[in-house]
This record gives structure tokens, sequence and C-alpha cells, in this order.
């Protein structure tokens, strides 16, 4: 009975926890000046690994070029690219080719670190799909002037023309508000969304070696970003959530694709959660706000196994304890509505809402992701990319979802 209370009360907690934090925040201001006059001092190489698929990432790159910020270089690294050919001829721009496959995204990060520019000070990593408006650099300069060593952009779908397209979308919709936005704004860290991050040079250095040791040892390394973001907390740092730092990233289009993708997340939940309890302990030792708050974010159950283990308790206590699976009925409902309202605070779009009805048809997706877990320890597992569209015609199409952010940059057509 006791192994059940305890479970059915940490299942209530985190079924609340996302809604009383992001609840909270709506009260608490960000206090970076989203000031257009502030002179930049960044230097940002801004780093895109692209694995097989070159094509995906040549948007990305003219996107990047257009930016107005006047201190920065792309470098894009192809990975097992045969006959790599350079669609792109700027100053601005350098396309790496290792000499051989790495089958890595770590290995293609300690590759492209291995030939920046030393007039960089800040590293931005990009997915292959991104996108982002020629405000995005300028936006990160401000957060990194404010005294931020680290930063994470607002990560949101690129695209939302399929069922399993919006459905992605609820999820990053979701997450971003609750353990990115509502996490930053209420004292503690943005979670990193594991594209349309910044971070300074020397810092981003000394973890991709650290992970590099684990690719030499293990042959694959998962979720780089979740290690990362764990290590700088844990050692002090805060990573600010740029909100107005829009980055566009492309969303599954097909059901196939759930599960290796889900995998992957799982395995990477299931792997740092020892090292975020780790660093709860160390948090609560230095009374350390920051990380505490953040851990006890990070440990928080995906999604699928939340709710599946709320249901299982549920049907549990019926027979063992009938008030208790009363009171996580009032949690899951609490979650419900907490979902909704969050999908509303972070102004998610109609075709992204309409999808809600659709969810069961993810959460099966997301089960098969379980089959998937352990070979993600051996697998680089990459996702699948053909969403191919510029900057101009996704902002064109999408800048009205972003009106209440404009003071952040000078464009007067919104």
């Amino acid at each position: 009975m006791s192994i059940l209370i305890a479970f059915s009360l940490l299942c209530g907690f985190y079924l609340i926890f996302p809604f009383v934090i992001s609840l909270v925040s709506i009260f608490v201001s960000d206090d970076v000046d989203p000031d257009n006059d502030v002179t930049p001092e960044s230097n940002f190489a801004c780093v895109i690994t692209a694995y097989k698929d070159l094509g995906i990432a040549w948007p990305l790159v003219r996107s990047l070029i257009a930016q107005r910020y006047p201190h920065f270089h792309v470098y894009l690294v192809a990975d097992a690219v045969d006959n790599p050919i350079e669609q792109l001829s700027d100053p601005r721009f350098s396309l790496l080719v290792p000499p051989i496959p790495l089958n890595s995204k770590v290995a293609s990060l300690d590759y492209a670190l291995t030939h920046l520019s030393p007039d960089h000070s800040h590293v931005v990593v990009f997915d292959p799909d991104n996108l982002v408006p020629d405000h995005f650099l300028s936006v990160l300069d401000r957060y990194h002037q404010a005294g931020f060593d680290l930063v994470q952009g607002k990560r949101i779908a690129k695209n939302v023309d399929t069922t399993y397209a919006a459905l992605d979308a609820l999820g990053e919709y979701y997450y971003d508000y609750a353990v990115r936005k509502a996490l930053y704004q209420v004292g503690s860290s943005s979670t990193i969304a594991g594209s349309g991050m910044s971070i300074r040079l020397d810092l981003y250095k000394e973890n991709i070696a650290g992970e590099m040791e684990e690719f030499k040892e293990k042959g694959v390394v998962v979720s780089e970003d979740k290690s990362l973001q764990l290590q700088m907390v844990t050692k002090g740092f805060r990573i600010a959530y740029a909100g107005a730092a829009i980055i566009f990233d492309e969303k599954i289009s097909a059901a196939h694709q759930i599960g290796k993708q889900r995998g992957r997340w799982l395995n990477s939940y299931f792997r740092h959660s020892l090292q975020a309890m780790q660093s709860f302990g160390k948090a609560v030792l230095r009374g350390d706000w920051n990380a505490m708050l953040f851990s006890v974010a990070v440990l928080m159950p995906p999604m699928v196994v939340l709710i599946g283990m709320t249901l299982f308790l549920m049907v549990l206590g019926l027979f063992l304890n009938p008030v208790l699976s009363l009171s996580l009925l009032a949690a899951l409902a609490t979650f419900v509505i907490g979902f909704l309202a969050i999908l509303v605070l972070n102004r998610a779009p109609r075709p992204v809402r309409r999808a809600i009805p659709q969810i069961p048809l993810f959460v099966l997706g997301q089960i098969s992701g379980f089959l998937k877990i352990k070979r993600a320890n051996k697998d680089f597992m990459a996702t699948e990319h053909s969403y191919a569209v510029e900057i101009d015609e996704v902002w064109e199409a999408r800048k009205k979802e972003f009106r209440y952010l404009s003071k952040w940059w000078s464009n007067k057509d919104l």
C-alpha cells in the first residue's frame, strides 16, 4: 500500500506541477531589456550538423546568411554525405566535410569546433531542418549581454500541414512554455531543446570534449543536450529563455517516424534521470533554487509514461484505496485543464489546436517508441527530413503569430 501511495503522490505532483509553474510565471516578467539600439558584442559560430542529407540544410544556411546581426559565421558539417556540393559562396559560410563518416552528431559538433575561427565568443547549434528569421542572432546577443552564458531560443513547429505534424507540434508548444519559458520566468533555467541554443564557446568545448570520451568508449552518445543542461545548471549557470529568438523546427509528417523519435527521447529520459537526481541532491545541500527546480522539471516523466502510470494506479486504487483513485482523477483533470491553458498561453495556432482530438493516434506511436529504447544505445537514429521551404515563405505566413514579440525587432510590417 505504501508503494501505491508513493507512486500516486509522484504522479499527482507531476500532473499538477507544469500548470502551477506556468500559472505563477504569468505574474513575472523577463528582466532582459528589448533595446533595439544595443551595440552588438557577441561573435557567433552558427554550427549546423547534417547527416547524409545535405539538401535540407541549405534553406537554414540562407536564413542565417540573411541575419541583420553583423558578427557571425556559418559552419555546415556534411557528415556521411556523398559528393557534397556547395550551393552558396559567401565569406560568412564554410562547408566542413569530414574525411571519413562520423555517424554521430557529437562527433560532427566536435569536428566543427576544431575548425572554428578564434574570433568567436559563442556557439549556436542548429539541426539542418531549422529556419530562423533575420532578428534571431540579435535577440540572442541581448541575452548574452545581460549576463547569460547559455540561452535557449523559442523552438516551434515549422510545418503543421499534416495530422502527425500538428500532433507533434502540440507537444512542442506545451513544453516550450511549461519547461522553458515558465521555468525561466520563475527564476530557474529553461531546458535545452537540442537546437536554437547559444552557449559560450569555452563552456561548449569543455562539454563536447567530455561527450567525445563517451563516444570513443561506447560508439554512440544519446541526447548530448540533456547532459549539457544538467552539467551547466549543476555548476551554477542559469539557462535563459529568449522567446523572441524564434527557431522553426520540422515536425514529423508520418506515423512511422513517431516510434524512432520517441524511442530516442525515452532513452534519453531514463539515461539522464540518475544524473538529475544527483543534481537535485547537490542543489538541496547548496540551497540552489535554480538547480533544485530545474532538476525537478527534468525528472518529470514523458507525458505518455505519466498518463499511463496514472491510469494504471487509478484502476489499482479502485480495489485498494478508492480515495486515492479520486485524488488521481482530480489531478488528471487539472493536468488536462493545464495542458489546454498552456497551449492558449503559448498562442498555439488553430491547426495545432484542431489536432487535439487526434492525440490517441500519437499515443499509439509513442508506445511503439518503448520498443526502440535499447536501439538508441547503439544506433544514431537520425530523424528523417523532407519539408524544404525558405524562411521568407514561412515568416510571411506565420509572422502575425508573433505580433506580441515585435518589440524585440524593428520590423514595421507586423
